[in-house]
């Protein structure tokens, strides 16, 4: 497999970040994600809360193979999509998630291109039938469109002279 064009591994997980979003419509906080990196639930997490936050910002850029493996973890993705030129996040799902999907590849492996092209033409076909008229299925499924932040408790904004006037007179008032 040819390798694509080489992005940036923050960039790759600034796309997985953000379809982690929670029911909330927030993105989980770099502790969140270091927690998730263990390999066994509570289990001591493969990065830091720091080295993660280096990592979404491009501070640091060659984590090790653990570290790889802990964000796959926690990200759900293929190990794979973090590493450079692999940028087929949705074929190496596939390939991942699918027995079936690497049985084909492996049955296709010794026929080559004509094999590759009639099983292409075979998965068009399969498509079509089941009522997916758009053949164009991206290499990066696009992320769930960003929700909107409810606003987060805290201290008022101040207000100015006026505002303040206004709300005195209607606390005043009973409005």
């Amino acid at each position: 497999m040819p390798l694509g064009p080489d992005i940036p591994l923050s960039s790759k997980l600034a796309v997985l970040l953000s379809r982690k979003r929670g029911a909330d419509g927030k993105t989980p906080s770099t502790r969140a994600i270091a927690a998730a990196t263990a390999e066994t639930p509570g289990g001591r997490p493969a990065l830091t809360h720091q080295v993660v936050n280096d990592l979404l910002n491009g501070v640091k850029t060659n984590p090790s193979s653990a570290q790889l493996a802990g964000l796959a973890r926690a990200f759900a993705s293929p190990v794979a999509y973090l590493l450079p030129g692999y940028n087929g996040l949705t074929s190496l799902s596939v390939y991942e998630e699918y027995q079936d999907a690497r049985e084909a590849l492996r049955l296709i492996h010794d026929l080559g291109e004509a094999g590759a092209a009639e099983l292409l033409e075979a998965a068009r076909e399969i498509r079509l039938r089941h009522g997916h008229r758009d053949l164009n299925v991206p290499e990066v499924p696009e992320p769930l469109p960003p929700a909107t932040e409810p606003p987060r408790p805290g201290r008022r904004r101040r207000l100015s002279f006026t505002e303040a006037a206004e709300r005195a007179v209607s606390d005043l008032e009973g409005t």
